[in-house]
This record gives C-alpha cells, structure tokens and sequence, in this order.
C-alpha cells in the first residue's frame, strides 16, 4: 500500500505526539485509559486529547476537533463509534496525520460492520493514512515508553519491565495476555502490537519492522490466518539473518477452531497443515499452546543453543533425584526428538567415584535420597556433566525439597551455564521472582515440571537447526505454458518434470487392444480415464493384473457399462510394481499461493495423511528436509529387504514439478498419483494424474478448488 513506508512503523513505536480522538475523563472507561496508560508510564511527548464534549482529559486541555490541534501528531488514536471512524481518518489525512490506531469495533467482525471497514479502507488509502486496527488493543513500545493501548495489564502494572521479547498478536485479549505473563514473570518485553481486524496493516507489516530491531531476540505471534502470507518467507529469512527467532501459535487445527477465528476477525483459517509446514520451511517454530508459547519465548531468548560438538552421542545430560522423574524425562527426550547424551569414558570414570554405590550412575542419573547427605554431590556431579564434550544441554530435576538443593547450588549452576544450557525443573514448588530474574540473567532457567524442562530445550535444538536452513531459492521463472487439456499433454507434462508415465494405450470402443496396445508388456491396469471418473478404485473402475488383450476388451467394455458411456474411451498402462507409491500435488493455496505437497501415495492416501508442504519456489533440500520427516522416510530407504529408492529423482522431479506449476498459472490443482519411485538410479514413473484448471475468461484472484472445474484426466 502507498501509504507503507520505512517509516510507517517508526512513528508507530516512537511517536514523538499523539492525539487521543474521541477521549474521555470517565475513569475506567477505554476512551481515559488510552490518557491515563500513556502519562502513567512516562511518555515523554505531546498528548493531545480530542473530544468536542469537554474541555479537558486527565489535566490536558481538550481540543475539539483534529482540525484544531496545534501540529499534526505522528499517530491519532481513534477511539469512536465505526460509523464514525472512516471521516475522521479523512480528518486525519486532512491534518497531516499518516498514522492512526483505530481501537473501536464493529467494522470486519460483524456482517454490519463490513460496509464500514470497507469505508474504513477507501479514506485510508485515498488519504494516505497508515491505519493499525480496527478493533484493536494498540502497541506498547516500551523502551520508548509509548504505550498506546487500554488493555488491563498496562492499566494495572506501576512499573513496565523492558526484555528482548516482541508480541504481534490478531487477538487483542490474547496480545494483552501474554503481556501480563511476561511482565509478571520478569521476562519483560519490547514490544506488543494488536493488529486487530487488519484493516490496512496487518501481522506481516509489523513483523517485517520488528525483525530488525536491536533489542528484538524473539517474536511472540498470534495467529487466526495471514494475508498473502508467502511474504513471511523473505520476513523470517531476515530475522534468522540478525539472530532473531519467530514462534508462532496458530489457531483453527479443528474445525470448530476455524469457525471461531472466522467470527472473531472477519477471517477464514486456511489449512492448519499448510500453516505449519511452511512455517517450518521459513524457519518459524510452530507451538500449540499459550503455555507452550511462553516456554518458547523464554528459552529462546535467555538461553544459548546447545553445545552441538558433532559427536553422534551427544545430547541432554540429566541429573534427577528421583528414578520416576528421570524416567519421565527419558519418555519426553524421545517423544520431541532430543537425544540423550551417552557420557564418555571420562565422565562415566568420574560418575562411578562420584555417586553413591546404588545410584544409577547412566544418564538420566539418580541420586537417590542421598542428595542432601553427601557433601557437594550436586556441584561435583553437575561439573563432571560441564567437562563432557557429549553434554549439549542439561536439565536438573527436583522432585522435592528442591527449593534447598536449588539455593545450596545457585552459584554452581550459574557457573555451568557459562558452558552450556541449563534448565531446572521444581516440581511443586516456585521462586521469589527476583531470584528467577537472576537465574535467567546468568542463562538459568526454571521449569514447572519434567515435560516443560525438557520442551525448551527442544525449542533450542529447534533453533539450531533452523540457523542451518536453505534460503528460498533465487531461480528465473519458466516462461508461461498452457494448461495440459487432455490426457496426452498432461503425460508431456510429468514428462518435462523427468517424471515417466508408465506405458499406456486409450483403447477405442471400435478397438481391439490386439492392436491397440502393441508393444505393451503384461499385465496391465485397464481404468476409466481421469477425465470421465475421480476415486475410479471406490467406483470400481479399475482392473489390476490383466493378462491378455482378450480380458483387457472385456474390461474396457465393462467400465464402459458401468459409466454408461459406450462412445468412451479407456485407459490402458503398463503395470509398474518394483517401487514406492508417492504423491506429488501443486495447488494454490488461498493465503499462500503455489504450494507443492508431497508423501505417501496411493489409494490410502486419506487413510495415512503422510504428507508435507512447502511454498513454491523450493529447493531439492527442502525436498528432502520435509521427506525426511514423513514415514514415507523409511520405505524410501529400504524397508523388511527391499532396495533403497531413487530418492534424489524424485527430489529433483517433485522441485521441476513445481517450477512448471508457477509457470502455469491456469492449473488450479494437479496432482500426481500415484507416482512409483523406482530402486535407486531407475527413477520414476508416473500412473495417474489429475488437473483442475481456471475456467476460461475467468479471473484468478483468490482461486479455490470449489471456483475452479476439472478440465482433463
């Protein structure tokens, strides 16, 4: 949008006057909280009250239009019934006002309120107004002590704790949340922004300026569904360039969860799987719950990432004083994927002098109930994990009285944590917060239970390997192509891609497969073509294993009975057997655009959901990054003696497959199904496909399957 520059979010996050629009002496009320949040904590700029109905706001004088403020103020805060809002953003354009926070509801979120967003959106744009909103909660900008909001949290807390932590949230309620838990655990926060119905501004907006902040190492989102959300592919390539990691919590997994974000902010959550893999490919780390996000935020910006030394047998070393709780953190080191370090001789050495005779000495270790009796058991065994190269992380697991064993051993604890991460999990018990704000300052931090230790860790592992992620690939467009129309093109097509098709005939209804199908090996696959049936295996419209041209006439024959289309022709393939069945799909999806999806294959594709996504453009180690984590992994690498398949042909095909898609912007969908990846260096074959394509004259702006129509296979 015209009115977004550079500068936009500056003014927003330090402004050096605002304007109150619609303010109010009421106490209590949002229209005095945004005055009195603003002067309680020590904005330093001019605050201009707006409000025709009184002379003054909280001890500023009131003025009682936009037009008769003194200067035109870097932001307005717009705080007015909606039937109002889109003329006085006009006022605002008219003043020299570029940024406005708009808080007042009724505009996206309501069927009524569309008209009024749509005006809303027309006299920002026709007067060159950044708008943030509506309905809203505002932006905290803490080390700039603007905080222009009216949130609960900024109206309670007497004093606001400045940490590296931003929150960009589509819920204000939820952005006010998070607020409040950061401030009361002393992490603290930079900055918070409630983007709200995403009138003009949205989510991506602020997260493009925030990831170049210098006192940003971690970014909290919010998030219901993103407009054009591909843009978060440069956004977080950039954040992972000046050190910044980005947590997403997602909503609308479930259905139920999709009508509620749809009525919350006007929005409808896209595909919640797509949501996640393609967060996963821009390096964003994707957690379900807001407790999940907090660890998250926590870990990631107070903690180091593990001392990765390459050895194999390296991972977490945890110290417990008890068995059960060990055991515990052994089930949830396998369940996040985290490896349990295997100490080496040295430190076993040292363990064996160290520890009690019946004391389990292997990792997790415990120490009995001897935790207390035996002087410095906690220190020795704590620097005997520091000293072992395998050691990446430690977790130390109280599981009583471990208030003590934590004060006996802050000095030890915070010495190791110079070296390496380190988490402590206190079962039942808490900390004064100025002594957990110590702790974390020196990169100790406190877990409620053995799961939670164990998961910010895993956000730290997560980090690593996201730092060694493949930036988009930088490659020139195909020049356009017509969509595939028929049966034929669309075989040229998986051809170009270095995808095979199988051998095939369309047997004629005045042809004998005698001579249809020359040449043809046996036994075939006689089916109805994709053209004339989808799920042709429910309808009963395919043969397997055909012997002969005599039983493939009688089939054809039959699958023309069944359709009542005796003009129709049939195919006829080949059958290939000796590989892995894949799927290959490109489709475009509504807040991504071009996707490409890729798993297991088949007739039991819905059965086994085995599949992964990625944006397009992607790389062949994309490919792989996401095939790696399907179980389609292990049949591709050879599985109960069969050979390994030719992997490396089908990352590079599925990577043209959707180069070709990009340069055929008229496929709406096409997928491949199954492909057969033959043993290693046979390459692929190609069975079946299946194309959806945008009607003829038709525009493709928000293409969905249910506007597109099949047009071949």
């Amino acid at each position: 949008m015209s009115m977004i520059d550079e500068t936009t979010f500056d003014k927003f996050f330090r402004p050096r006057s605002v304007a109150i629009v619609g303010a109010s002496p009421q106490r209590g009320s949002a229209r005095n909280n945004l005055v009195r949040v603003l002067l309680k904590h020590g904005f330093q700029g001019a605050v201009y009250p707006v409000t025709p109905s009184h002379a003054e706001v909280e001890g500023l004088r009131a003025y009682a239009s936009v037009s008769e403020l003194p200067e035109a103020p870097d932001v307005a805060l717009v705080i007015t019934p909606a039937t109002t809002v889109p003329d006085l953003i006009a006022q605002c354009g008219a003043k020299g006002i570029r940024n406005a926070i708009v808080y007042s509801s009724g505009f996206e979120e309501i069927e009524s309120g569309k008209e009024h967003a749509r005006r809303l959106a027309a006299a920002a744009r026709r007067n060159g107004v950044a708008v943030l909103g509506a309905n809203c909660q505002g932006i905290w900008s803490v080390r700039h002590r603007a905080l222009l909001t009216f949130g609960a949290a900024s109206v309670s807390l007497e004093k606001v704790q400045y940490g590296p932590i931003a929150v960009i949230s589509q819920s204000g309620a939820l952005a006010g949340a998070i607020a409040n838990c950061l401030q009361n655990s002393a992490m603290g926060c930079s900055y918070i922004v409630s983007v709200g119905n995403e009138t003009c501004l949205d989510a991506l907006h602020a997260l493009r300026w925030v990831v170049e902040q210098d006192d940003v190492r971690v970014v909290a989102m919010y998030i219901e569904g993103l407009y054009d959300a591909k843009r978060i592919m440069p956004i977080a390539e950039r954040a992972r360039e000046n050190g910044v990691q980005i947590v997403a919590l997602k909503a609308g997994r479930s259905a139920v969860g999709q009508q509620a974000t749809a009525s919350h902010t006007g929005k409808i959550a896209s595909a919640h799987a797509i949501y996640l893999d393609v967060f996963e490919q821009a390096g964003v780390v994707s957690v379900n719950t807001l407790a999940e996000a907090l660890a998250a935020v926590e870990a990631l910006a107070f903690l180091p990432d593990p001392r990765i030394s390459g050895d194999p047998k390296g991972g977490v070393s945890v110290l417990s004083s008890s068995g059960g709780a060990g055991a515990l953190l052994a089930d949830h080191s396998g369940e996040l994927g985290i490896p349990m370090a295997e100490f080496s001789a040295t430190a076993a050495a040292s363990l064996q002098q160290i520890l009690p005779e019946f004391a389990r000495k292997e990792n997790p270790v415990d120490l009995t109930g001897q935790i207390y009796s035996i002087p410095n058991l906690f220190r020795d065994t704590c620097l005997t994990f520091q000293a072992d190269p395998r050691t990446e992380a430690i977790i130390v697991q109280f599981s009583s009285s471990g208030r003590r064993g934590l004060l006996e051993n802050v000095e030890v604890f915070k010495a190791v944590a110079r070296d390496v991460p380190i988490v402590i999990s206190l079962i039942g018990e808490s900390m004064e917060r100025n002594i957990t704000q110590s702790l974390r300052e020196a990169g100790v931090l406190l877990a409620a239970d053995p799961a939670m230790s164990m998961m910010m860790l895993s956000f730290l592992y997560m980090r690593h390997r996201m730092r060694k992620l493949p930036n988009a690939p930088e490659r020139s467009p195909l020049s356009f192509r017509p969509p595939p129309r028929d049966w034929m093109q669309t075989m040229e097509f998986c051809e170009t891609c270095g995808l095979t098709p199988a051998r095939w005939a369309v047997l004629r209804p005045d042809e004998s497969a005698a001579t249809a199908c020359v040449g043809m090996k046996y036994p075939t696959v006689v089916k109805a073509l994709p053209s004339e049936a989808e799920h042709k295996t429910e309808l009963g419209l395919v043969r397997l294993r055909v012997q002969s041209a005599a039983e493939v006439n009688a089939h054809a024959a039959e699958i023309r009975r069944r359709l009542h289309k005796p003009d129709m022709g049939v195919l006829v393939q080949e059958m290939v057997d000796d590989g892995v069945e894949v799927v290959l799909s490109c489709l475009r999806q509504t807040d991504f655009g071009p996707v490409l999806s890729i798993g297991t294959g088949g007739t039991a594709i819905e059965l086994y959901r085995d599949v992964a996504y990625l944006a397009l453009p992607a790389s062949v180690e994309q490919v792989l990054a996401k095939l790696r984590k399907l179980r389609l992994w292990t049949l591709l690498q050879g599985f109960r003696g069969k050979p390994a398949a030719d992997v490396p042909a089908l990352a590079e095909a599925a990577v043209r497959f959707g180069d070709m898609f990009l340069a055929t912007p008229d496929v709406q969908e096409f997928e491949i199904n199954p492909v057969i990846v033959k043993p290693l260096g046979q390459g692929l074959s190609v069975v079946d496909a299946l194309i959806y394509s945008t009607p003829p004259g038709s525009k493709n702006d928000s293409p969905t399957m249910d506007a597109a129509r099949r047009t071949t296979q």
